[in-house]
């Protein structure tokens, strides 16, 4: 229910947010929600994320 109530508010207010993106986001915060190391989960978003950047540069230079 949370991921669909994203996906809503993505196209209300960012429907360039990437979907993929949003989604794999989404699971990482699933996966690290209990765990008592928060970093944990900011590192793997920080890695989604540039990834993500990464790619849309290369996209526009190519």
């Amino acid at each position: 229910m949370t991921l669909d109530t994203l996906l809503v508010v993505r196209e209300e207010i960012g429907g360039d947010l990437d979907e993929a993106l949003l989604r794999l986001c989404y699971q990482v915060q699933k996966r690290f929600q209990f765990s008592d190391d928060r970093t944990m989960s900011a590192t793997e978003m920080e890695k989604l994320i540039d990834a993500h950047v990464t790619s849309l540069l290369d996209e526009t230079k190519g």
